[in-house]
Order: C-alpha cells, then structure tokens, then sequence
C-alpha cells in the first residue's frame, strides 16, 4: 500500500512549529485530574450546598465555590482531547506515512505497556482500599463512590479470563472498569478510531462526510432511548474526524496567518468566554452542546497556539509542555492513586467524605507521582522500542 498523494498547496508543519500543543495536552490531562479529584475528595455541588445554604455565604465563599466549579467539565475536556488526537495522528502520518501492519504495531507499542502497568495500579489500589480502608466500601454511605467501589471490588474478586480479554479491549468487567479506573472509557473510541487511521486519511473528504453521517445518527439514537456503548462510538469518532480536518485546513490555506492578525486580546477573550460556555453546559449536563463546544474551542485554541499568540516562553505554557509530555501517563495513573490518597484521608481522619478542599493539596502530589511513573514505566518502554 502506497502514502496517500499530497497536493501541490500543501505544506508541512515541522515539529517545532507543532511542541507548543503540547501544551494543550498538559491542560486537558491536568483538568481531568483536577475534576476526578474532586469527585473523589471533596463532597461538593448539592451536597455542598445543603451543608452549607447559601444564605450563609459571604463573598469569599461564592468566589472558592465558583472556583471549585470551573473543574466541572472533565469529560468535555477529554472530547477536547479527542480533536488533539485527530490532528496529531494525521500530521504523523502525513511526515511518515505507516501502512496498517507498521500504525497498528506502533500504536500498540506505545499504548499497552503503561496501559497494563495501570491496570496492576488499579487493581492493587482497589484491593489495598478493600482490605486496609473497608469502610469505604459502604454502599450505605449515601455517595455514589463508596456504592462503586463495593461493585468493583466485587467484580475484581470474580476476576478470570473473561474479565482479562475485555480489560483489554477497554471495557468494564461488568458495571465497573477494573480496579474502578473510569479513565478507560476514553481508551476505545481512541482504538477504534485508530483502527480506521490507515484507510480514512487515504480519502479524508469522504471520511469527513463519514464522521458526520455517524455523529447524526448516534445522536437520533440516542434521541429515542436506544443509548449505549455502540451510540457513543458512532458519536465519538466526529472529533477526531475535526481534528484530522483542521490539520488539513492548517497546512493547505492560509487560516494561521489570518488568525495571527486578530488582536491577542480578542483571541484570549474569545477562548475564555468559550471555557466558561463550556463549563455552564456541562454543569447543567447538556452532554450533546458541551461536547461540540468543547471541540470547537480545541479547533480555537490549537489556531490560537499556532498564531503565535502566547509564547512558547511563558511560564504558564511551559509548565502545561511539561504535563504535556507526559499526559498520557498522567491520565492513566492518576485515578487509583487519588484512591489511595482517598483511603489514606479516611483511615486518617475516620470520615468518609469532607467539605475541606483537600483536593487542591492532593492533586500536585499525584501529579508528581505519575511523573515517576512515567519515567519508569511508558519513558522506558518508548526507548526500548526505539531501539528494537
């Protein structure tokens, strides 16, 4: 099988030119830890507020409360993420283009090995908490953490083959993702659309047309009841679709340079205002506008970065790089590790859910331990296979 044609008005976008998206990766990753965390350690939204009426707040306590909210759109941020995903793969594959046997070997390689390593994570993780901390496994609490975690423990102690093959293909044991790692679910549609990768960019216009066909009828589906595994797939796959479309739009018109002669303030203005949309729609869970919009403010964003509208020198950015570099690990990992932290704060204190923000102490630790990680579990397969 031959590289798909290139036409005479495409250019290339060189590595250098694409580093600071990275950035975005760190930003999306970060948030999803920030939002898992606070589900896991903080008792917040109505629980928070029937706590603590509103009657009683003060200035401050609005601010750190709407503070606590701009976490709320986690699973916006992996559709986010999805776009990413779209627009590196067809740039990877446009610098050096790999036919189905070299892509599949490649994406397995460098997905599997910190895959399973999390799984063990998981898997320990949840067992140390059933056997160390077994009063989070009280459905009876009245949180709807400690009522998964009796369903996971549950169907990790009925573990066998049969729950191997499907954590292996990204897919719940049962109710529950192995070890309750509810990260995984991102893990298949990201398959899927890499089993199409070979194929589609071969004819993007016609995938393009394919994507939107699909996301319309997942959206009727979904519509009349008949929801599930197989409706969000034919959903997922329009953002990744979105961005392998932007790259083409970036390397074939002149859509970089316009956005770079917009005011940087008017850009930045822009964005913002498209985050707390975002976040709105996602807090009222109007799932089907927050997805799209969360996509359109990747395309934005991405436009944005390429422009040349914040510098790759700026501290803020270079930080998110870093996360960047390793987000993968970074959202592998991080769940069962802020279950363990959960089990530490309960054995610690002896209550099984808190109004303190422990959450914003726990999260720069998880990530530096996920860093660790990374160094000794995905960095080190990534080289061995390098030099394989």
């Amino acid at each position: 099988m031959t590289a798909p044609a290139t036409t005479a008005s495409r250019r290339s976008l060189s590595y250098q030119e694409l580093d600071i998206l990275h950035a975005l990766r760190g930003f999306c990753a970060f948030y999803v830890v920030i939002f898992h965390a606070k589900f896991i350690l903080w008792s917040g939204g109505q629980q928070y507020l029937q706590a603590f009426p509103r009657s009683g707040w003060g200035i401050k306590d609005y601010a750190a409360f709407a503070v606590d909210m701009l976490s709320s759109a986690g699973y916006e941020m992996v559709i986010f993420f999805f776009v990413l995903s779209g627009f590196f793969i067809h740039y990877a594959q446009q610098r050096k283009y790999r036919g189905p046997k070299d892509f599949y070997l490649n994406r397995v390689v460098r997905i599997y090995p910190p895959f399973l390593v999390s799984l063990v994570l998981a898997a320990l993780a949840l067992t140390v908490l059933a056997t160390q901390v077994p009063q989070v496994l009280q459905p009876e609490a009245g949180r709807e953490l400690n009522q998964t975690l009796t369903t996971a423990w549950q169907e990790l102690r009925q573990f066998n083959l049969v729950g191997a093959l499907r954590s292996l293909a990204f897919l719940k044991l049962g109710e529950q993702y192995l070890g309750h790692n509810t990260v995984y679910w991102s893990l298949l549609p990201e398959a899927l659309f890499y089993l199409l990768v070979p194929f589609v960019l071969r004819t993007p216009r016609i995938y393009y047309v394919l994507s939107v066909i699909s996301y319309g009828v997942g959206v009727l589906l979904e519509r009349f009841g008949y929801g599930g595994l197989s409706t969000s797939m034919l959903q997922y796959n329009l953002f990744f679709a979105m961005g392998v479309a932007l790259y083409d739009v970036v390397v074939q018109t002149a859509v970089v340079e316009q956005v770079r002669r917009l005011p940087r303030w008017l850009v930045w203005l822009g964005l913002a205002g498209m985050l707390l949309v975002l976040i709105g729609l996602a807090l009222v869970k109007f799932k089907i506008a927050a997805a799209l919009v969360s996509a359109v403010l990747a395309v934005v964003a991405v436009l944005a970065l390429l422009a040349g509208h914040v510098s790759a020198k700026n501290l803020l950015v270079r930080v998110l790089h870093r996360l960047g570099v390793y987000s993968f690990s970074l959202y592998l990992y991080h769940f069962p590790l802020l279950l363990l932290c959960y089990g530490m704060l309960v054995s610690a204190t002896g209550q099984l859910f808190w109004y303190q923000r422990y959450y914003l102490l726990i999260v720069p630790v998880v990530a530096l331990v996920c860093y660790a990680l990374y160094w000794l579990t995905e960095r080190v397969s990534v080289n061995y296979f390098r030099k394989v």
